[in-house]
């Protein structure tokens, strides 16, 4: 199979609370989104890289990405992104990894883990969840306690074949985004899940974080710093 990765960093991070997108903030020297190319760009089974990215910033390519990375800009809503990074691929990809820029750590076994399975049918990386979950009603109050044994937190990389990713989004296009907005989708299995596609699923890992507030950049530079992540400066 010949694998391409998209990294979509076109968002804004309204969430992190800082001027600049949480996938640009230093993280032990360089910008997160850097771990999150060079994570793909090294991996021996990823044969094209394409990163999204805002207009603005696609237009002045950072002098930190490697060398036969593509970038190309981004949409409005997530999925246009994604859709404009598998648009960038060559022809002859046949599995999609789509991966979150604010994700610096994905290992190659994880990236592996995803490809292994990509060329079957979309798959997603999924670890349980330890704390106990309860439903809360509009007032606050609990509703009732959800059983946790079938839940799980969904990461990136997520793989696709290439022709079930361009046909969901085809398809999006049309009555299923109307059901259900664009910009609320926030992953391509949402969308293979509502045309009724199966999705898989493979052991995501802990350590796989998305930065989304400060608090998370304060675990990933400690993870760094201890060597919990070692090797990948």
């Amino acid at each position: 199979m010949r694998v391409g990765a998209v990294i979509v960093a076109a968002g804004r991070g309204r969430r992190f609370g800082d001027e600049r997108p949480k996938q640009f903030v230093d993280l032990g020297g360089a910008p997160v989104l850097a771990w999150s190319v060079r994570a793909f760009a090294a991996h021996p089974e990823v044969e094209r890289v394409v990163v999204v990215l805002s207009p603005a910033r696609a237009a002045a390519r950072p002098a930190w990405l490697p060398e036969g990375v593509t970038v190309v800009p981004g949409g409005v809503a997530r999925a246009d992104s994604v859709r404009a990074g598998v648009g960038a691929l060559a022809e002859e990809i046949e599995v999609v990894l789509v991966h979150d820029g604010a994700r610096p750590f994905p290992s190659a076994a994880l990236i592996s883990r995803v490809i292994g399975s990509a060329g079957r049918g979309p798959v997603i990386p999924v670890i349980g969840i330890e704390d106990t979950v309860k439903r809360v009603d509009g007032r606050g109050r609990v509703a009732e306690t959800v059983p946790r044994e079938d839940l799980r937190r969904v990461q990136t990389p997520q793989g696709f074949p290439r022709e079930v990713l361009a046909r969901t989004h085809a398809l999006g296009d049309g009555a299923a985004w109307a059901e259900h907005d664009a910009a609320s989708l926030t992953d391509d299995a949402m969308l293979c899940e509502r045309l009724g596609i199966e999705v898989a699923t493979v052991e995501g890992e802990p350590s796989n974080l998305k930065i989304t507030t400060p608090r998370d950049l304060a675990v990933a530079r400690w993870m760094v710093e201890s060597g919990v992540i070692p090797g990948r400066k």
